[in-house]
């Protein structure tokens, strides 16, 4: 198309940033997420100090890598904006940088000091980074200063019930609720619930391959001495036996579960059971030997009866969700998994110590256990170990794929009925997992599979075979004051950690049950 000499051809305008951003907080306002994040980026393609433009790209993008970044731009871009400071922190903390988040917080802070939402959001942060009763400290402070306010109130009480203190926290409910926070109530009922006396009657049942088989029943009561701190009085029936032979058992314990500080649980619990044991002697085990040793004898009679006395003191401690932990335990228990290791009083004496710290994207594991074994007519036979894992945490530690590499063994050979091996060596994947804890129904699992090979003592170091075990517990909240558990263990190898085979190829299943009623 030809035009006449003279006369100007109008060029097409390029948007004024003004409109860009107009468009673009349209297109936003409106849940067009993909439009928004065209123009805000074509914004600052003719701006490129466009903070607005900055910012919303920052909340639209996908990737936490990038959108830290653009929250970083932005903060440059405007240092003297709090809410800057506050959406980096939230980033930072998400992603499990908590330390680093709570320092933008406290540049926020600085800016806006009597802010709400500084406030309430450094608390957040505080009890996402596994440190609920630094929250609480800031929550008391900002509602002793706004007591009308009922979301504080209520993440308050949300706080205390996580450091263990429902007292605390059904007091901050109460406010929460009077001030017709959503929610409140039924968090009210279910801190009162924590708090008092509960019943908790439980059966259980186990078996392996070596035809021994234990029922357990019985019951507890435990309530609150202090806030935080929990006693525990319990009985039970234990009935150990065979195709052939049976043992029963009587027992009482007494324990204490305290939450000194945040990520600290202390456990104690000590106790006693009497065995009536048959004065005929057992007959002799079929199967080898054990542990390269000679074939079983007769186990000794004319025993009417043995109290075992047993003991159990652990800590458990973490610095924070992505910190270093420790979990040390102290403890001695009976060897009560057949007729015949009844007979001979075995009982196990044990220190182990387990360490996890952070490196990098992973945490790295390692633990070491000492004990002993003592039973009738046999020098004390000393049990050690150790292991080393490294775990993937996933979705907040919920998910924590991992390979593990662990090694046991005994001092010496024995005629007790356990299987005692000179060193027992299992290499495997594991996949632990949790879910549903603040939901009615609550489950968490870990199950392994591997490889184990047994060496026996004065001989050589066997074949590698196939081992796996699994572990899992669910709870189902029944009410507010009512929670049925269902708990299964499993074990397929030639020697098991925790159990007492008689035999070099183990198999085990327990399965147990229980209701923790509140008396509220």
């Amino acid at each position: 198309m030809l035009f006449p000499a003279g006369i100007a051809v109008a060029q097409p305008q390029q948007p004024t940033i003004a409109v860009l951003v107009a468009q673009a907080d349209s297109a936003y306002a409106r849940g067009d997420r993909a439009r928004a994040r065209q123009l805000y980026a074509e914004a600052l393609t003719v701006d490129s100090t466009g903070s607005r433009a900055v910012f919303r790209l920052a909340q639209l993008e996908e990737s936490d890598t990038r959108a830290l970044m653009l929250y970083r731009r932005y903060v440059v871009l405007e240092p003297n904006d709090p809410w800057g400071h506050m959406a980096e922190g939230d980033l930072l903390a998400r992603t499990g940088h908590a330390a680093e988040g709570l320092a933008s917080y406290a540049r926020a802070g600085a800016l806006a000091p009597g802010e709400r939402d500084v406030a309430m959001g450094r608390a957040r942060l505080l009890a996402a980074a596994d440190r609920p009763s630094d929250a609480a400290r800031e929550l008391v402070a900002w509602t002793a200063l706004h007591p009308d306010d009922g979301e504080a109130w209520d993440l308050l009480g949300r706080s205390y019930m996580r450091s263990r203190r429902p007292n605390a926290a059904a007091a901050a409910f109460s406010n929460a609720s009077q001030k017709n926070h959503a929610g409140s109530e039924s968090r009210l009922t279910a801190a009162r619930a924590a708090s008092s006396a509960a019943i908790t009657p439980e059966v259980s049942t186990t078996g392996d391959s070596d035809g021994n088989r234990t029922s357990r029943f019985g019951g507890a009561v435990d309530f609150m001495v202090a806030d935080g701190m929990r006693l525990g009085i319990g009985v039970r029936r234990k009935v150990v036996g065979t195709d052939i032979e049976e043992v029963q058992g009587t027992g009482a314990e007494a324990g204490l579960v305290a939450a000194p500080a945040d990520g600290m649980q202390l456990t104690l619990r000590g106790g006693a059971t009497s065995f009536a044991i048959p004065t005929n002697p057992m007959p002799q085990q079929p199967g080898p030997p054990q542990g390269g040793g000679p074939p079983f004898g007769t186990a000794p009679g004319g025993r009417e009866s043995w109290t075992a006395f047993e003991f159990d003191a652990r800590l458990r401690a973490r610095q924070s969700m992505s910190g270093a932990s420790v979990d040390g335990r102290v403890e001695h228990a009976s060897f009560s998994y057949s007729p015949l290791l009844i007979t001979n009083h075995a009982t196990r004496t044990e220190a182990r110590l387990a360490l996890e710290v952070p490196v990098a994207t992973l945490r790295l594991r390692g633990a070491g256990r000492f004990g002993m074994v003592h039973a009738v007519d046999e020098v004390a036979n000393r049990r050690t170990g150790f292991e080393g894992a490294l775990l993937l945490p996933l979705g907040g530690g919920r998910v924590q794929p991992s390979v593990q590499y662990r090694e046991a063994g005994y001092q010496h050979p024995t005629l007790s009925g356990y299987f005692a091996p000179r060193r027992a060596a299992t290499a495997e994947g594991a996949l632990y997992f949790e879910t549903g804890d603040d939901g009615r129904l609550s489950i968490a699992a870990d199950l392994a599979a591997g490889m184990q090979r047994v060496t026996a003592h004065g001989g050589a170091p066997g074949p590698w075979t196939r081992a796996w075990r699994a572990w899992t517990s669910a709870s189902f909240a029944l009410g507010p004051a009512r929670v049925w558990y269902v708990e299964a263990e499993a074990y397929d190898a030639p020697f098991g950690l925790e159990g007492a085979g008689t035999t070099g190829t183990w198999r085990y299943l327990s399965l147990s049950s229980g209701v923790r009623w509140a008396l509220r």
